[in-house]
């Protein structure tokens, strides 16, 4: 199931039945937390929002912010 939908969700392998529809919301949501994160770093590079209040909207500690941004791509802003 992973395979074909691009995704990593968890699943029991011992049971038979995996229910696509709770698959396809998962992935759903998987897609918007990326896009919402994508557009939190766009505004952290851009000098627009800092660092900390990107972190508190995504849920996340700063150190944790940091990594996704640096594993998505964007370059972290130094601190001073």
């Amino acid at each position: 199931m992973n395979l074909f939908a691009g995704t990593d969700i968890e699943y029991e392998e011992k049971e038979e039945v995996i229910n696509v529809c709770k698959a396809w919301e998962d992935h759903k949501k998987l897609g918007i937390q990326q896009g919402e994160n994508k557009m939190l770093f766009t505004l952290v590079t851009k000098g627009k929002l800092d660092i900390d209040t990107a972190a508190e909207e995504a849920g996340v500690s700063v150190s944790e912010f940091e990594k996704l941004m640096r594993e998505a791509g964007y370059k972290v802003p130094e601190t001073v």
